[in-house]
């Protein structure tokens, strides 16, 4: 079967290896100073001295053989490999020679991706051999897209594609140009493949000399086959047969030239673009040559993305790269699509043969990867530095202060004018790739070797420059932090691909200046329609939703709205697009508010529910049956007394982030109280590092409000009430409310922790925040963003307030979107049909799965529903950490007032940290203005009159919605 550079692997010199190969299973992938257990061996000696390529079959392992499904189609025998289980084989080298492996593989459909790790003599002697990625195939259900209801095409839903392929070893960032190479002397070997996520199956185990691809002149001399003649076989790029990352999809191009065009509707007529930049991430083309013989190969693109940047493309041939110059062909900056032919003036040809043929177009940076390389160096001795000086300077910035760090770190200047050097040679390969000007990559390495040249001539003044150095968005490591990524990501867009004969190269045909200006006024005439998708009026046999979300969401929403759930209950329901959830308020105030909403922001049913805007959900029979699926802290938010006016819809968590190399590397242990992070912290700010928290981050906390996402679990942790008095009063002013704040305060004031973050994700990435406490949005991005830190990081549980009795609370809060029915609905029944239809495990798994199939991890569904969440597509030790802390999700309980409070709380801290106030005399200023808005929102909505209270309210706990499904269950 077609593979990633599977030809690379032919024998130039002969070779004598004797295998001997033994499967282990273990509970547990073993760590890496940990060697697998010898087991009797099953020797299998391979004598021809001039075979190309050295096979070890899966009928010599010894171990029980694969029959299924999988197995059966392929041609030889396999294995199939579980997490935790080890493949061990040993291999005698009769010379010294670099090799490269590769196995035949092949991934089951329910499987998680599989990594996995080999050890060469019990050892990394490369790097790269600590984590491996295997690849997972995905294809297209159907062959022709579906149509929305508007006439617009929509995705096809994607599903794994179980295929065998033989895999080299290669980098986990796949940045190498070649598959990972070793170095082995003559003698015996010992070599570990150990499975530490997914499953997979195994073939055949291939080890080979290295040997570099041909140069192209060398290859078109070994051919025998001659030019074909008079041949155009056009392949729409959005036609793709298979793919290895759903990240790559179709796309929407209004351009005249793209093919197919229609002047009104959407049509995915194109592959890529912006979706398409991973490096290593392949598009998979099949089809049908009539005639073997030479043929070249041209497209049809667009790289607008990146200004004056190039991109690059590994071209392979029915799973091999032919010859070195397609190991990264060039795709220059385009204002608009062009036609570029493989080769450029001088197109390449390379044999294909008669039937079936497979074209691989791998997006790569390895042609950027000398300055990857150069980047990631500088970014180290940078921060050594950095941790150096802060060490002498005690971390001051007085600017009125003189320092002579030059006395203290002699060769300083030395350092400084190296990292700027390589800097400045690797500069010229940059702009080698991009000649047709300055591109804005070009510009930001330019500015942080300027700040670097600017530090040498003066080195004793760096500590009042730090922000020219390693702190701040200007500093040299901050513009090399943030020029990595850019470097690495390769975005294309294409249109169509040609598979042609020398003398009929393709030409687009071109479009006049008239026929374009026509199309442009068509469509500026058709701007004056109204938008279907943000239209506000639906149909009286409809049901209403406004979707507070993207356009993907609510495409797919509707997709499986019309292909499942009208269907089967008769109701039609409409989505509208809400481009501003404040719409809500003034649509319900004007008397046009829709018959359900989706994507509602946290804040905002108790608004609407406190002013008699929304449904009572509890009002239906089956609604304390219904939310077993939810974890009984997420519905506090919503409850008035005993009435339920929202559900959760996604559910974020908090959870400790932390970097498994520096914590290993300074042997420090992971905290799980928050005793234990004071007692790292001074380590940790010796090196220059600290611990996160949400109430420093900008989103959350930073300068601005610290909101009760990061206030309250300080106080629900030390066992305070939010309130008082049946909820007439606030609860800060009691012993286990001062003391959380107290500690919230003292965090900054005593402990150091950072102030403010500008993101805790870019210095977690940096290592300046090696753990702290963050949520999902830090989780996605290092799932998809941070490939340099794979295997580097983990989570665990928030971190536990241990109170004076020994018990250990770690509740966090985990609001994120709800979904609501407005009381003026004339669709009650419809409306509850329907949102226990879009919450329900089955639908959520469903929508969940064809988000990630259809656009990547970078839309990870993080349902509220709990068994949907379970089985969504990431690590089960992660997976297993963030149910187990839903355990401890508690939502604040809202009351009118409420506002006031969550205020407070924040300026509280403020006057504390900042004011160095008295925590409980800033406590008591504020307990007076709390109450005081608190009685005048309870004279307003009719619990006190005159002061006098004439109506109880109830405040819910979780005990109270633990009794609600437990009855329902009766």
């Amino acid at each position: 079967m077609p593979s990633k550079r599977c030809g690379f692997f032919r024998l130039a010199t002969s070779v004598l290896l004797i295998f001997s190969i033994t499967l282990l299973s273990a509970c547990a992938p073993a760590s890496s100073n940990q060697a697998v257990s010898k087991q009797p061996t099953a020797v299998v000696e391979i004598t021809p001295p001039d075979q190309p390529t050295i096979e070890v079959r899966a009928d010599s392992l010894g171990s029980t053989l694969a029959g299924d499904q999988v197995a059966r189609e392929y041609n030889k025998p396999s294995t199939l490999m579980l997490q935790g289980t080890a493949l061990q084989f040993k291999v005698t080298v009769p010379k010294e020679a670099e090799f490269t492996f590769s196995f035949d593989v092949a991934t089951p459909a329910t499987a998680d991706a599989p990594e996995a790790e080999l050890r060469i003599d019990q050892g990394f002697p490369v790097s790269s051999l600590q984590r491996l990625v295997f690849p997972v195939f995905y294809r297209n259900i159907s062959s022709t897209f579906p149509k929305d209801r508007y006439g617009n095409d929509a995705l096809i839903r994607q599903e794994r594609d179980v295929r065998w392929t033989k895999v080299a070893v290669e980098d986990a960032n796949f940045s190498q140009p070649y598959p990972i190479r070793v170095k082995l002397s003559a003698g015996e070997h010992r070599f570990d493949l150990t499975l530490t996520r997914g499953a997979m199956y195994v073939g055949s185990i291939y080890l080979t000399p290295f040997m570099p691809y041909p140069d192209y002149s060398q290859y078109l001399a070994a051919q025998s086959a001659t030019d074909t003649s008079g041949i155009v076989l056009t392949l729409e790029a959005e036609n793709l047969s298979y793919k290895d990352n759903t990240a790559v999809r179709p796309t929407n191009s209004r351009s005249v030239t793209v093919t197919p065009y229609d002047t009104y509707k959407l049509l995915l007529n194109t592959l890529g673009g912006e979706s398409w930049g991973d490096s290593g991430t392949t598009a998979y083309y099949e089809f049908n040559v009539p005639q073997a013989g030479l043929y070249e190969i041209s497209f049809r693109t667009l790289q607008n993305t990146r200004s004056n940047f190039t991109v690059f493309r590994r071209l392979l041939i029915n799973g091999t790269v032919p010859f070195a110059q397609f190991n990264a062909v060039a795709f220059p900056y385009s204002g608009d699509w062009i036609d570029v032919h493989a080769g450029g003036d001088t197109p390449y040809k390379v044999f294909l043969h008669q039937g079936i043929n497979v074209l691989g177009i791998e997006a790569t940076n390895a042609p950027y990867l000398p300055a990857i390389e150069t980047i990631q160096k500088a970014l180290i001795d940078i921060n050594t530095l950095a941790l150096e000086i802060k060490k002498l300077t005690g971390n001051q910035r007085d600017p009125f202060k003189e320092w002579v760090i030059s006395e203290y770190i002699p060769d300083i200047k030395d350092r400084l004018n190296t990292i700027a050097q390589n800097l400045i040679d690797d500069k010229d390969t940059l702009l080698s790739y991009n000649q047709s000007g300055a591109s804005p990559e070009s510009q930001t390495y330019q500015t942080a070797i300027d700040n670097l040249q600017f530090l040498a001539s003066d080195p004793d003044k760096i500590p009042i420059y730090m922000s020219r150095f390693s702190e701040g968005s200007g500093s040299a490591a901050q513009l090399l932090g943030s020029l990595l990524p850019l470097l690495q990501d390769q975005p294309l867009g294409i249109d169509k691909i040609y598979v042609h004969s020398a003398d009929s190269v393709p030409q687009t045909p071109s479009v006049s200046f008239f026929t374009t200006l026509g199309e442009d006024f068509k469509r500026f005439l058709n701007s004056f329609q109204s938008d279907p998708y943000v239209s506000l009026a639906a149909a009286d046999d409809e049901l209403e939703v406004w979707v507070n979300r993207p356009r993907q969401y609510v495409d797919l929403l509707q997709l499986m709205v019309d292909e499942s759930f009208t269907p089967n209950t008769g109701i039609r329901v409409k989505f509208s697009i809400m481009p501003d959830e404040a719409k809500l308020i003034l649509a319900n105030a004007g008397g046009i508010q829709p018959d359900v909403a989706l994507g509602v922001s946290t804040n905002l049913p108790y608004e609407l529910a406190v002013r008699n805007a929304l449904y009572d959900l509890r009002s239906f029979p089956d609604f304390d049956s219904f939310i077993n699926i939810y974890s009984p802290g997420a519905l506090l938010g919503y409850i008035i007394n005993d009435s339920v006016y929202a559900i959760p819809e996604t559910q974020d968590f908090w959870v400790t982030f932390y970097r498994k190399d520096i914590f290993d590397s300074l042997g420090l242990p992971v905290p799980h109280t928050w005793t234990e992070v004071l007692q790292i912290l001074p380590e940790l700010q010796r090196y220059g590092m600290n611990y996160g928290t949400p109430l420093s981050t900008s989103t959350t906390g930073g300068s601005g409000q610290k909101f009760y996402l990061a206030t309250a679990p300080f106080l629900l942790n030390y066992g305070a009430d939010l309130y008082s008095e049946g909820g007439f009063a606030t609860g800060l002013q009691s012993d286990q409310a001062i003391a959380a704040v107290k500690f919230m305060a003292e965090c900054f004031t005593i402990y150091g922790m950072p102030l403010t973050t500008a993101s805790f994700y870019e210095s977690f990435r940096y290592g300046t925040l090696p753990i702290g406490v963050s949520n999902v949005e830090t989780y996605i991005k290092l799932l998809t963003a941070a490939p340099e830190l794979g295997g580097l990081w983990n989570i665990d549980l928030y971190p536990a307030t241990v109170l004076p009795d020994g018990k250990q609370n770690r509740y966090s809060t985990g609001s994120a979107q709800t979904s609501i029915m407005f009381k003026d609905t004339d669709k009650a029944e419809e409306g509850w049909q329907f949102l226990k239809w879009w919450m329900s495990t089955e639908t959520q798994t469903e929508f969940q799965e064809r988000l990630v199939l259809n656009y990547g991890k970078e839309y990870l569904w993080n349902s509220a529903n709990i068994e949907a969440f379970s089985k969504l597509d990431i690590p089960d030790e992660h997976k297993a950490i963030i149910l187990e802390q839903w355990k401890w999700l508690q939502e604040p309980v809202r009351l009118p007032g409420s506002y006031m409070q969550e205020r407070e709380l924040s300026n509280v801290w403020n006057t504390i940290v900042f004011d160095g106030t008295n925590a409980r005399v800033a406590i008591d200023r504020s307990v007076t203005i709390i109450n005081r808005e608190i009685t005048r929102k309870m004279e307003e909505f009719g619990y006190l009159k005159d002061g006098v209270r004439v109506r109880e309210i109830k405040i819910p706990t979780i005990d109270t919605v633990k009794k609600w499904m437990a009855d329902a269950k009766q």
